[in-house]
């Protein structure tokens, strides 16, 4: 007799609503070079709301972000909303630092080796973010 499963819902929550953004994966693999940039250009700096607002004028600087914002705590809060979602599927991790998946994951972008070279033949890039997706998830219902 055939085991039966009840059926079960799954989300993925990534960062905030801000997070969302078009274009999403390659503006995550910009950002990774951006906080790859940011960190090599810092040493024994701590992920606190000067530094926030610091990365913030940093992406700005860039041309990531458009839309110039004035007060030291928006700024520290848009800070958090780009990086929120990249913590949430370990690119980055809580102090904001590559992880070794973000560090893979730009190494591919540097290399610009997107070739498929996995048991789905989907691009290098995706399949981290498929593995990492796979990792990622939060519990709808209890039980």
């Amino acid at each position: 007799m055939p085991i039966r499963f009840r059926f079960k819902s799954y989300a993925w929550s990534l960062g905030s609503t801000s997070f969302r953004m078009a274009d999403f994966h390659r503006k995550i693999e910009e950002q990774l070079s951006l906080i790859h940039e940011f960190w090599a250009e810092r040493e024994n700096i701590t992920w606190d709301k000067e530094t926030q607002k610091d990365y913030y004028n940093f992406l700005y600087s860039k041309g990531f972000i458009t839309g110039k914002i004035t007060k030291d705590g928006d700024k520290a809060k848009t800070a958090r909303e780009k990086t929120s979602g990249l913590t949430d599927i370990g690119l980055i991790d809580e102090k904001r630092k590559l992880t070794p998946v973000g560090e893979k994951l730009l190494e591919i972008v540097n290399s610009g080796d997107f070739s498929p070279d996995n048991e789905f033949q989907i691009s290098k890039d995706s399949f981290i973010y498929l593995k990492q997706l796979i990792k990622t998830s939060c519990r709808v219902e209890s039980g």
